[in-house]
This record gives C-alpha cells, structure tokens and sequence, in this order.
C-alpha cells in the first residue's frame, strides 16, 4: 500500500514498498539499527510514523526522521504484489489477455538483506563524508602515503617514504 524511499546525505535513495503500517513500522526500526542509534522516544516516533502513513492514505506524502535518515512515504493506489501494469487489468480471466510489457517483477521489500545492505550504504557514505573511500573501506587516515589515494588506484608509481631510523638507547 506505500512507496517508502528511505534518504540519507551521500547515499543513493532507497526505494521499498510495504503493505501495511506495521510493515512501515519495521522498515523505520531497522533504518534505525541501520545507522546503529537506539530509539529515544518510542511514543513519539510511532505517533510519527502513524502520522507519515496518516498522511500517505489521505493522498499526501508523509516522512519520519530516523536519524540522519528520512523515510518518506506515499500510497500505492492499486496494490498488488507486482509492479507491472499487466497484472493489474481488471478484466483479465473474462476474455482479456494479460498485458505484461517483460517488466514483471515483485515489489521490493524491506527484509534481512535490505537491512544489510542499507547498513552498508550508509557507512560507505560516511566514510566518503569524512574523506575515506566507501568502495575499499578505507579511512582518511589510512590512504597511501605516496599519492593519498585509496585502493581503488594503482600504486605502481607511488614513491614510498623511507622508513624512519631506529634508535635504540638506554
């Protein structure tokens, strides 16, 4: 019944659908343990989600701030587990064929490994935010030394500092 699309600076927006509010409900849960931060305030952030989907069955656009996250969501008009258009033909089985254009596909859930890869998503980001590279996982700090650059680059030429002297005294 909702498009949700869930939004974080740095990070490719991410789009689900559930079915219901409860199914809303556990998407901005698991926004939340994606970026690793607890809920302060249970009360308040259902009566924000019951308000975002509220917002969505009166033909509006609701949104919940979960984090540095935000979940927006809309209503779906004609539900069905598919989001091709050929499924959605009322008279199909009373002499109409199904107008399926290739394209036929579930719509996409928010589940385990949505999770994950949200969770991936958002670090990447934040490493990218502070100057490290989300693609190899690699802090600013831990760039080459030689070029600055990441692991995403070849190093053939880089010019690596020579080691510093050991000084061994008593």
């Amino acid at each position: 019944m909702y498009d949700v699309t869930i939004k974080a600076e740095g990070m490719t927006d991410r789009g689900y659908h559930c079915k219901d509010a409860a199914e809303l409900r556990t998407l901005v849960y698991g926004v939340f343990r994606a970026q690793g931060e607890a809920v302060k305030n249970e009360t308040e952030l259902i009566a924000e989600i019951s308000g975002a989907h509220s917002a969505a069955d009166l033909g509006g656009v609701g949104s919940v701030g979960a984090g540095d996250c935000t979940v927006t969501v809309a209503e779906v008009e004609d539900w069905t587990e598919f989001s091709c258009h050929g499924h959605e033909s009322l008279y199909v089985g009373l002499g109409e064929t199904v107008r399926c254009d290739g394209t036929c596909r579930p719509r996409r859930r928010f589940n385990r490994a949505a999770l994950l890869d949200l969770t991936e998503a958002l670090d990447d980001a934040g490493l990218e935010a502070t100057g490290g590279c989300g693609r190899c996982g690699l802090e600013a700090g831990q760039m080459c030394v030689g070029c600055e650059r990441c692991n995403c680059h070849r190093h053939d030429t880089c010019t690596r500092p020579a080691s510093e002297p050991v000084t061994v005294g008593r």
